[in-house]
């Protein structure tokens, strides 16, 4: 299984022991989204992924006919979340597992634990291939099983159909790239991270770490691509996840800044009105006159 900070090329052997196991033995999916307030304030992914429990318990939470459930996940089971759908760690939830994210720029390969202190990634390896049609179809077919039990023989066979893209993906060689392209790779896998976790007190540190890579050099490629400092780009995809936020009449102003990373409310409603000229509590009376 994998270990923390192998090398990328591990990633088709680690996969291959997956399917040689069996694995998944069943397959779970999340395929709802609904309003933030029936989302707890948690972020949904605008990109299909699927995860698979190595060791210890996953339990996620999602939404079973607009209401959250928690589905539990033991060694080899998997879990896939189409785009837009809630699929998020529970608090209780102690594992290891291997993740894999589809998005439109590239493939991200993920190894993360869930333990009493948190969640955190051990390893990421980020293909700069993105799924082809027939990639995409498997997806669909898979989100079709909605209606059939984990243990459904055609999930399981999809999901072994999309680890087997997945390992091709990551034994190809990267194409050539200047480095101002290799660059510009990273930073958009910085920005996804970021968009991803916005709901948590995410850092420079963090992505950083994500990333196996100095925080300077965070900070450098920030400058680079999109003429702002991190902290800037940082405060305002927090700002703009506010926004639609303030539209849920059931999510009042400490939940929807809790739910954007901002720890003190008092501290949310004074970036806000510095970057917009007025409070949160004004725009969000302005949606429903």
């Amino acid at each position: 299984m994998p270990t923390p900070h192998a090398p990328a090329g591990q990633w088709p052997t680690w996969i291959r022991r997956l399917l040689r196991r069996g694995w998944p033995r069943r397959v779970h999916l999340a395929l709802e989204s609904g309003t933030p307030a029936l989302r707890g304030g948690l972020p949904v992914h605008d990109s299909p992924r699927f995860s698979i429990c190595l060791a210890g318990t996953g339990r996620y939470i999602v939404l079973r006919q607009q209401k959250q459930e928690i589905i539990t996940l033991q060694r080899g089971d998997a879990i896939m979340a189409a785009p837009q759908a809630l699929m998020e760690p529970h608090a209780s939830a102690r594992y290891l597992a291997i993740g894999f994210v589809f998005t439109p720029e590239m493939t991200r390969f993920l190894l993360a634990k869930k333990g009493p202190v948190g969640h955190r990634f051990l390893h990421a390896h980020h293909a700069s291939r993105a799924l082809d049609e027939d990639g995409r179809h498997f997806l669909q077919a898979l989100q079709n099983r909605r209606n059939e039990p984990p243990d459904d023989l055609a999930a399981r066979r999809l999901v072994e159909l999309l680890l087997i893209m997945a390992a091709e993906m990551a034994a190809l060689p990267e194409p050539p790239a200047s480095a101002a392209g290799k660059a510009r790779f990273t930073w958009l896998a910085a920005c996804r991270f970021l968009q991803e976790n916005l709901h948590h007190p995410v850092g420079r540190q963090d992505v950083a770490r994500f990333l196996n890579l100095h925080p300077n050099h965070i900070s450098r490629l920030f400058r680079e691509f999109c003429g702002q400092s991190f902290l800037d780009y940082l405060l305002q995809a927090r700002l703009d996840r506010a926004q639609p936020l303030l539209k849920d009449p059931h999510l009042n102003i400490s939940e929807i800044a809790h739910a954007c990373g901002f720890c003190d409310a008092n501290y949310f409603i004074r970036c806000y009105r510095r970057k917009f000229g007025r409070s949160p509590g004004r725009d969000r009376l302005s949606h429903f006159k």
